[in-house]
């Protein structure tokens, strides 16, 4: 029987059939977890790798992880590594560079052990202490090259922690054991353990009947949990009406793990069939702060696991992948996490329309559209997505994130969809049918065609591509909102403003710039940069915040003014052109007519 048969009759059987080949076929690869010393944040694991090729067989730690766009060093908390071969015969092991170890003279089969270290816990990197296993697993668990394709078993220790439960989207074989089809699954399949409250919910979609588990990590009561596991509920079927259907959930379940607790980093991210979503707060009076991320991540079951683009694959363990679609795959998805929550009457029309201004503030007055549109800027995730550097940066000047620019031109494609009679919710769902469902990956001209049969005008559609996505023109939203009733101002139209500015008192000094100097901020052209202490503002002495705030009242917009500095050890002086801040307001406006109350409705859902 060839491994490709086995392989899709372990995705299609019941779960005996299941248990009985992947406990029994002799390719399957097995990792035992030892938890002895979890206090210390040390997980022992043992692989056992049969029917291993002749020759050299190389180990890897991955460095990439599912839902993450840059590279980790995830090989560095991995220690004590040991390998035998056939039979327990001795073998030569070889670190042939960081990530890889090389072993000869195995005799066909490896078993490896190795110590994982891990403190931290998020969508990224694992947690291990005296309370928990969180595992995220590129961060966890090596893995053997060309093997990609063979099932993989977990399996914990009958009686170590007996009293832990296990959540995760890997299928459940009894016994404290746990299997995946291949590396690939394995590999999306974050994994709690411990002691945790868990419900399920179940949903029609079609013929078909899902089952959303719900599993928590946390400090919190069961009735606050439960609660919580309504506004899931909605939350789901407010995104189900996106698409008309969940996605076909292998093996018929999706897994919310939550783990909200001090001893946890805060993140969120996508799985195939599952989401890690964590945050160092309990769930009690921080409801409506963690409900987006949940949306957010559920909203990935369609957008980025199953309508994917094709530069994302095929994913691979040991480098990342680099994208110009995440503007639409985690951009629009930032668009419908907020949407969704109004749809679901989970956050009232009036906090969402006053939200609009945070997010438009940030893209809008942006001076990184002058270097990049959404394109690029997507292809900027392997700098920026929890990437680590040493050196210093610019980006404050020169880049703006995906998903926030993706989520105002969602805003805006919706918005000018329906002064076409159409909506953004055509055009996911259009994506759904024709890439997501059959999950064939995507390319940028893939959905500019679909916009343009979405809206019936494909030379519409080009240009709005032309000026939007590969340029970095942005519409006007005071226009675009207005005929909702919901209004997008000048906040302070009548004063001037130092853009985005950050001054910091400096023992009577002066005021020393502890952030950067955006290029639209009137300072930057005056050659102020951070670190510089500001001592004068048109000849009036700057000592503290009260004689700067009494400077700048004294300012006239459009007049040109001198500023006084020291700058790595020189007094330093220059001029600048007063302006008013540019930063927005947003809200719902009074006395909406009928008509606009009718849109936002239909908009909104509310």
């Amino acid at each position: 029987m060839s491994l490709l048969f086995l392989l899709l009759l372990f995705l299609t059987a019941p779960l005996t059939a299941q248990l009985d080949w992947v406990a029994d076929h002799p390719g399957t690869i097995v990792y035992t977890l030892d938890l002895t010393n979890v206090q210390q944040h040390e997980l022992g694991v043992t692989v056992e790798f049969p029917a291993v090729p002749d020759g050299v067989f190389y180990v890897k730690m991955p460095q990439s992880s599912p839902g993450r766009y840059a590279q980790h060093n995830f090989a560095r908390n991995v220690y004590d590594l040991r390998a035998k071969g056939a039979d327990a015969g001795a073998v030569t092991v070889s670190k042939v560079d960081p990530t890889t170890w090389a072993i000869t003279g195995h005799g066909g089969s490896v078993t490896l052990s190795y110590t994982l270290f891990a403190n931290g816990g998020d969508g990224t990197y694992s947690g291990i202490d005296d309370r928990k296993l969180h595992l995220n697993m590129p961060a966890s668990f090596l893995y053997g090259e060309n093997l990609n394709d063979r099932p993989v078993l977990l399996q914990l220790p009958p009686d170590q922690r007996p009293d832990w439960e296990v959540a995760t989207q890997l299928v459940r074989l009894g016994e404290r054991r746990f299997a995946a089809p291949n590396y690939y699954y394995f590999f999306d399949s974050p994994t709690l353990v411990g002691r945790m409250l868990r419900d399920e919910f179940t949903v029609a979609s079609g013929e078909r009947i899902d089952t959303i588990e719900v599993a928590l990590m946390g400090e919190d009561g069961r009735e606050t949990f439960d609660a919580y596991v309504g506004w899931i509920e909605r939350v789901v079927k407010a995104q189900q009406a996106v698409y008309g259907e969940l996605p076909a959930f292998d093996y018929g379940r999706y897994v919310f793990l939550l783990s909200y607790n001090p001893w946890i980093g805060g993140d969120g991210m996508e799985h195939r069939n599952s989401t890690v979503c964590s945050a160092p707060i309990p769930l009690e009076g921080n409801q409506q702060r963690l409900i987006g991320t949940v949306s957010h991540e559920f909203f990935h079951s369609w957008n980025v696991e199953r309508i994917r683009p094709a530069s994302l694959e095929p994913f691979r363990f040991d480098h990342v992948n680099m994208s110009g679609e995440l503007w639409f795959a985690e951009g629009f998805t930032s668009y419908f996490d907020d949407l969704s929550l109004v749809r679901a009457g989970l956050l009232d029309p009036e906090e969402y329309a006053a939200n609009l201004a945070g997010q438009l503030n940030y893209v809008v007055h942006s001076p990184g559209r002058d270097f990049r549109g959404p394109a690029d800027m997507s292809r900027m995730a392997p700098f920026v997505d929890a990437a680590t550097a040493n050196d210093p940066d610019n980006y404050e000047n020169t880049y703006v994130s995906y998903y926030t620019y993706g989520a105002v031109l969602g805003l805006a494609l919706d918005l000018e969809l329906r002064q076409r009679d159409h909506t953004l919710d055509e055009l996911m769902r259009l994506m759904w049918v024709r890439y997501g469902r059959p999950e064939i990956p995507y390319h940028i001209r893939d959905i500019e065609m679909a916009l343009g049969e979405v809206s019936g005008d494909p030379a519409w559609a080009a240009q709005w591509f032309d000026a939007h996505i590969h340029g970095s023109e942005l519409p006007d939203y005071a226009v675009l909102l207005k005929p909702y009733g919901i209004e997008v101002a000048p906040a302070r139209p009548d004063s001037v403003g130092f853009h985005r500015l950050q001054l910091k008192e400096s023992d009577g000094e002066g005021l020393r710039v502890s952030g950067t100097v955006y290029e639209n901020n009137p300072l930057y052209a005056a050659g102020v940069d951070r670190g510089s202490v500001i001592t004068s503002l048109n000849g009036t002495p700057v000592t503290d915040r009260a004689s700067w705030d009494a400077a700048v009242g004294e300012l006239k917009i459009g007049q040109t003014y001198s500023v006084g500095f020291n700058q790595l050890g020189e007094a330093k002086s220059g001029n600048f052109k007063a302006a008013a801040g540019p930063d927005f307001r947003s809200g719902l406006l009074e006395n909406t007519g009928t008509e606009a109350a009718a849109r936002r409705r239909a908009w909104l859902g509310h």
